[in-house]
């Protein structure tokens, strides 16, 4: 927040935030936001209090943010494009103290419980409240990911570890950037998720311009390329599938000037090479899950290096500052280089845990092993992160990723916890059992055995069901009835035969298909 005013003192009249709700300079955002912390302190809002939003993508969406930081409240931004139920949960899973709304909105939260505020984020006279002084281990703001009973879980991430990403991505700005000129930086991913955040506070501290594109513009590669062209956008972060997409269309224009960040999802060098081909701009691969903070591992892509051509993806990289990882096998000893492992991850970008959930964050959240370093880092014990991720350290010690070692995966950036899917399903009426599992080539697939086989339930109808409870990239594309789940001897599932009963059609067992 520091940096933010400092900017403001700077570059007063420098465009920070612009969206289809206006343009706000440096100046204007900065007395904005304080006014809205002056607002939400009188109302109530302490140091310390979870302050969730449910507001519409736009700049009063960051300006409440930024105003809850101001006065030391950490934020958790509500998806209010997410289903209903979703929504609820997400306030649920964040402990939230107070709720902001928009309108009347606060009616359709009232059964949680939350006091509700409508702040104004347009006034920008009289003098806000002092700047908070936050210790680096409190939590500055609450991300949602997957979990596996149906319900989202919490993260809570430590000022320390914003801090250190955004000084991290700010240096990289600084190595695209022209002399004395900000850079004009688009963000298209949603502000409650963690790759939503990679564009908004690196950019603000580094006194640079925020493009908040909206989601029908973001969606459509016309629209997309126009708004990137006439803005001169330098620089963009989204995931391989947006942009393969959008390139697919012929719409080059949507990449931007300079740099193109990768984060969410695996990258192909046909990918790249195709970015190369449409594009000028330098590209980086990131890494990074929730609960270490947007990104931890970086790698520089040169299209015309022939190194590590011979894996399916581009490598994820080496760690960025204030960061280390190992690859380790399931004692959480180093495996040898080459050899396939978990990664874990620590330093000072490691979350402070699951809120409300001691047993979920004691599984991943564990004591950085003796022969790893000390076993505190300053005042606190030092934790390493178990990502769950199978990876391995190639020859040059970049780490490439091989795939889940759990159950989760990632669509379109967003990470998805296949039990939770499952678990919805379960939830319809008509389902008595169901299985959902991930093919590359084609997202998420469903398998479910009927309540009445006499009476299986339609696409339609498991659609609308899941529509209520998760978000778009977790509703499986195909669905398919079967009269029973195929389990291996063990008792677990059988993948080969799950495979083969989508492929036959038998007039004894009712399958049907659908496909979005």
């Amino acid at each position: 927040m520091r940096s933010l005013v400092q900017n403001a003192q700077l570059y007063p009249q420098r465009a920070a935030l612009v969206a289809e709700d206006g343009t706000l300079t440096y100046s204007a955002l900065v007395r904005r936001v304080a006014a809205a912390a002056g607002e939400m302190q009188r109302c109530g809002v302490l140091d310390g209090d979870i302050t969730a939003i449910a507001l519409r993508r736009g700049t009063p969406q960051i300006i409440t943010a930024l105003a809850a930081m101001w006065i030391g409240a950490p934020f958790a931004i509500v998806d209010v494009d997410e289903a209903p139920e979703r929504r609820r949960a997400q306030i649920r899973a964040s402990l939230a103290t107070w709720l902001v709304v928009e309108g009347e909105a606060n009616a359709a939260y009232a059964a949680e419980g939350v006091p509700t505020l409508r702040i104004s984020t347009v006034e920008d006279t009289g003098p806000g409240p002092e700047l908070a002084s936050p210790d680096v281990d409190d939590a500055a703001y609450i991300v949602f990911t997957s979990g596996t009973t149906g319900a989202p879980k919490s993260v809570a991430v430590p000022h320390r570890a914003l801090n250190n990403y955004s000084q991290f991505l700010s240096s990289v700005l600084d190595q695209v950037r022209s002399v004395g000129a900000p850079l004009s930086c688009a963000s298209v991913t949603s502000f409650a998720t963690d790759l939503g955040h990679t564009a908004i506070f690196p950019a603000l501290v580094s006194g640079d311009t925020v493009h908040l594109v909206d989601k029908p513009t973001m969606m459509d590669p016309l629209a997309f390329g126009s708004y990137m062209r006439a803005h001169s956008v330098d620089v963009l972060k989204s995931t391989a599938s947006h942009i393969s997409v959008h390139l697919d269309h012929g719409a080059r224009d949507v990449l931007p000037r300079k740099l193109m960040i990768f984060g969410g999802e695996p990258l192909s060098w046909d990918l790249v090479d195709q970015v190369a081909q449409d594009g000028t701009c330098e590209v980086l691969n990131h890494y990074g899950p929730s609960e270490t903070t947007i990104g931890v591992l970086t790698y520089a892509v040169d299209p015309r290096r022939e190194e590590h051509r011979s894996s399916a993806h581009v490598p994820l990289g080496k760690p960025i500052d204030g960061v280390s990882v190992e690859v380790v096998g399931e004692d959480l000893r180093a495996v040898r280089p080459g050899e396939t492992g978990e990664l874990l991850v620590w330093g000072e970008c490691v979350a402070l845990g699951y809120l409300g959930s001691r047993d979920a964050t004691r599984a991943r959240f564990v004591p950085l092993p003796s022969w790893l370093g000390s076993s505190t880092a300053g005042a606190r014990p030092a934790i390493a992160y178990r990502t769950g991720d199978t990876v391995r350290r190639l020859a040059s010690g970049d780490i490439e990723f091989l795939g889940r070692n759990d159950r989760q995966v990632k669509i379109h950036g967003q990470r998805i916890e296949l039990g939770e899917v499952e678990a919805a399903l379960r939830r319809c009426p008509d389902v008595r059992n169901a299985v959902v599992v991930h093919d590359n080539g084609t997202g998420l697939s469903a398998y479910v055995i009927p309540a009445d086989p006499a009476s299986p339930p339609d696409t339609k109808s498991l659609r609308s069901h899941l529509r209520e409870e998760l978000p778009v990239s977790a509703i499986p594309r195909v669905f398919t009835v079967l009269e029973h789940i195929p389990l291996t001897l063990s008792g677990k599932l059988d993948a080969t035969r799950l495979a083969l009963a989508s492929d036959r059609v038998s007039s004894a067992i009712p399958i049907r298909r659908g496909v979005n």
